[in-house]
């Protein structure tokens, strides 16, 4: 009887003996993800190539169920060596101390800067992928004063238009990847992403409300260009510091109306943009650009002197992103000062988060290309798609 039972407790060391070595072999891919902590998708997508083929399922499958937290892991470990409720207790203990094995830890909520050109991650993209660059809006606009006669050093214009003082104004903008994680950028100390966009920007101001006159489009104003979009890291030691850029843009924009004279305006710019997060919530753009000269006769030689040499916006949003305030500052800094401002506000309606209440204000020179030398205060209300 006692021979029996001790080859009985033999037998059931061997097959604990045996078990444990089997789950050990089985659970090493998730013990050597524990080296650095990784997503989820990352440690399954690493099970699948260590074990591609089909006859590996069963590996595969052993593999994917050892993707744990340190929680699980000490559970399962108590469970294989058969421990003691204390000795479970204290791996528990100790688990709850050690870091993920295959979770992060939760991401922040993106800025605005960083949803806005990506600043985070690669990502996988595509040219035929579009997403939204400056606001696209549908705005009923009245000005205090019409432009009728629009003047420019270059050409005489005598064509009085009459304008009604009200416009039906809109904006489509948009903007699409070319490329990115692009060599010899992407190595330059503090990039953390590196990408080329296109995008083109189109304003329209129609005179819907001027029936007399035939409803005309008062002017189309062109913009495409294209960007090369730098993420910067600005953090030390596991802290932002507000004061460095969050990111860096280099653009080409070229800017025109399409017009015959004497109403033809069109110039072309090279930009430096700074973006900096100044909170969670707010931030500040300071984009200062050098007009590319003119090699034929120029449409507006005098462009400078009321739209400046750069342009500076504020931003600022609520946690849940609901409501939204921007403001653009414009100034030729000179001494025969020059400016623009422009406020618009935006507050999500109808539970739709790209669906915007637009209101805007404006008032100085340069609200339209053909208006850059002409001052004026516009107020304008309708609806906004996007951010």
């Amino acid at each position: 009887m006692y021979q029996f039972d001790k080859d009985n407790a033999m037998r059931l060391t061997a097959i604990k003996l045996t078990h444990s070595l089997m789950m050990g072999a089985l659970c090493w891919p998730a013990l050597l993800l524990a080296q650095t902590p990784i997503t989820i998708e990352q440690a399954l997508i690493n099970c699948k190539k260590l074990y591609p083929s089909d006859f590996e399922s069963k590996k595969r499958l052993a593999c994917f169920d050892s993707i744990s937290t340190p929680v699980e892991i000490a559970k399962e470990t108590s469970i294989i060596q058969n421990a003691t409720e204390e000795e479970a207790k204290d791996n528990l203990a100790k688990a709850k101390a050690a870091p993920s094995i295959a979770i992060e830890n939760p991401k922040p909520k993106l800025t605005y800067l960083e949803r806005k050109w990506r600043l985070t991650s690669q990502g996988d993209w595509s040219i035929s992928d579009f997403e939204t660059y400056k606001s696209n809006y549908l705005l009923v606009t009245n000005t205090s004063n019409t432009n009728d006669i629009p003047q420019t050093p270059s050409f005489v214009n005598t064509e009085n238009r009459n304008l009604d003082n009200q416009d039906l104004r809109f904006q489509i903008s948009f903007k699409t990847e070319m490329m990115n994680n692009i060599p010899i950028v992407r190595d330059l100390p503090y990039v953390t992403s590196s990408r080329i966009w296109a995008a083109y920007t189109q304003q329209s101001n129609w005179q819907v409300f001027d029936a007399e006159a035939s409803r005309p489009l008062r002017e189309n104003v062109y913009e495409p260009e294209i960007v090369l979009s730098l993420g910067i890291d600005n953090e030390v030691e596991g802290e932002k510091l507000r004061y460095i850029p969050r990111m860096l843009n280099v653009g080409l924009v070229h800017q025109s109306n399409g017009r015959s004279t004497p109403t033809s305006r069109s110039w072309n710019r090279l930009y430096l943009e700074s973006g900096w997060e100044l909170s969670d919530t707010l931030s500040l753009m300071v984009r200062p650009w050098w007009r590319i000269p003119e090699s034929r006769d120029d449409d507006n030689p005098d462009i400078d002197k009321f739209l400046g040499y750069g342009d500076m916006s504020i931003r600022w949003e609520d946690r849940k992103r609901k409501n939204a305030a921007t403001l653009l500052l414009r100034n030729n800094l000179r001494s025969d000062n020059k400016g623009f401002a422009q406020l618009d506000l935006q507050r999500q309606v109808l539970n739709n988060p790209y669906l915007k209440l637009h209101l805007m204000a404006s008032t100085g020179y340069g609200a339209t290309l053909l208006d850059y030398n002409h001052r004026q205060t516009i107020f304008g209300m309708g609806i906004s798609l996007g951010e």
